[in-house]
């Protein structure tokens, strides 16, 4: 296996300085990684193995590690009456599965192999949108990481940035990660970097740190607000948010009549982006991917 560079945090706006107290944690070298049988009867909810061997494991679970898709995916999946355990039909979701049982999902088994784990840290560009694939003919992040899809099924996008955003994207096939990841329960904090066009007064400066309440999407208020760089006609913030609504620096602005000229993500969790170059993508080991969930505590 070929181990991955050492993540820089020092390179413009690939993280924040220290003048905006940026403490990043150290990130070793790390080396990249490479890359049920049919699950007889269903048991009641419980979660006290891996998923291999003679475990037994929840349903929603076993589905998110064996198809890709999230663990709040795999509940909606069963709720909908989607998945067949020994011929019958479940749709309830305190229910476990163990080896010898046959677990289908639309009519497809399921068995019990499950595939390696990845974990991509993408720095994304303006001009891609973060889904798996796009209907509209608009150029997705899966082709920017199509040398991975070809060796690993069910890579995803966990998490989303907009169309013009630019920055950290993690994509995996380890729909427990990216629950983890991406459930607001976790408060999962990321910080973004915002080029705005205008003039930082100290009454606007205060104004964004204290967020606005819109009625069609309730408060928006960052979890912290610093100040970069501040010229007459442009400055530079570093937001921090958890629990981000849809475009919610950039309602903020808007709101305020500012024009965005960069919005760039540089932080998930305590994973830093670095000076990993624009449209380029990294492959993580699980323990530095985790960096991106150190405060997401275990269900």
């Amino acid at each position: 296996m070929t181990k991955e560079k050492k993540i820089n945090k020092t390179s413009k706006y690939s993280a924040i300085p220290k003048s905006a107290n940026n403490n990043p944690q150290k990130s070793k070298p790390v080396k990249s990684v490479k890359s049920v049988k049919s699950v007889k009867s269903a048991l009641p909810a419980s979660d006290t193995g891996s998923g291999t061997g003679s475990a037994i494991i929840r349903l929603n679970k076993f589905i998110a590690m064996h198809t890709g898709v999230s663990r709040r995916n795999a509940d909606e999946i069963i709720e909908e009456g989607r998945v067949v355990i020994n011929g019958k039909k479940i749709n309830k979701l305190a229910v476990s599965v163990k080896p010898g049982d046959e677990v289908s999902v639309d009519g497809k088994k399921i068995k019990f192999k499950e595939e390696p784990k990845i974990y991509i840290m993408l720095n994304k560009p303006q001009g891609y949108i973060t889904a798996v694939k796009s209907e509209e003919g608009f150029k997705t992040v899966m082709e920017l990481v199509k040398k991975e899809t070809l060796k690993y099924k069910h890579i995803f996008p966990a998490g989303r940035l907009d169309f013009m955003s630019e920055g950290m994207l993690i994509l995996t096939n380890d729909g427990d990660f990216s629950y983890k990841l991406t459930h607001p329960k976790f408060d999962v904090l990321k910080t973004y970097i915002v080029e705005v066009k205008g003039d930082l007064t100290s009454d606007l400066f205060n104004r964004i740190k204290k967020g606005v309440r819109l009625e069609e999407t309730g408060l928006l208020k960052p979890d912290d607000v610093r100040i970069v760089r501040k010229n007459p006609n442009k400055f530079i913030l570093s937001v921090d948010l958890t629990h981000g609504k849809n475009r919610e620096i950039r309602r903020l602005m808007e709101f305020f009549n500012l024009k965005i000229l960069m919005l760039k993500r540089v932080r998930i969790g305590g994973l830093y982006i670095g000076d990993l170059p624009s449209g380029e993508y990294r492959i993580l080991n699980k323990k530095t991917a985790e960096l991106a969930i150190s405060n997401a505590d275990s269900d």
